[in-house]
């Protein structure tokens, strides 16, 4: 299988001419319908005007070059996401990321929003929380990962190692 930047010429002209054409079938069809139901009583010529409107024709869309195109932004997102994943929380949002990267809507973020959610509850992925997110292992306790670490006071210590120092000094000394 190529790649949609391998797809040739000709195949795009042909996808553009299977597009026309769909689109003047649509109109055929519906000159054949509206004298269909006209020709048949089922609705006046004034009717017609107000439900034409509302009448569409959905044609199976059977091109490959559509799906590489597709498959391979999706690659790229992803890849520029790996590429953006460590400096989200300090110069991007998830939101942000969401939204501009991954370009995805509103509706589709409530949408994997809720599916995340029901796959934790069902345990077929596992809760993001529960993770200990250096190693990939489950926490112990459920997912509380505890105090921050600080640094240790390095004057208090400072003062025992001169203390301990001068000790020492003062023995060597006797």
């Amino acid at each position: 299988m190529g790649r949609s930047s391998e797809i040739l010429r000709d195949e795009l002209k042909f996808a553009k001419f299977v597009g026309r054409l769909r689109k003047r079938f649509a109109q055929m069809f519906n000159d054949m319908l509206k004298t269909q139901l006209i020709l048949k009583n089922v609705i006046t010529p004034e009717d017609w005007e107000t439900i034409r409107e509302h009448i569409q024709y959905d044609f199976l869309y059977d091109n490959q070059f559509a799906e590489l195109k597709e498959s391979e932004l999706m690659n790229e997102r992803l890849a520029t996401l790996a590429t953006i994943e460590p400096y989200v929380g300090k110069y991007y949002s998830n939101d942000y990321v969401r939204r501009k990267v991954l370009r995805q809507t509103d509706s589709e973020i409530i949408e994997i929003d809720e599916q995340i959610e029901q796959e934790i509850k069902d345990g077929i992925i596992p809760d993001p929380n529960a993770v200990d997110p250096i190693t990939g292992e489950p926490l112990e306790g459920g997912g509380d990962l505890g105090d921050i670490p600080t640094e240790p006071d390095l004057e208090k210590s400072a003062a025992v190692t001169d203390a301990q120092l001068s000790k020492d000094t003062k023995t060597a000394e006797i």
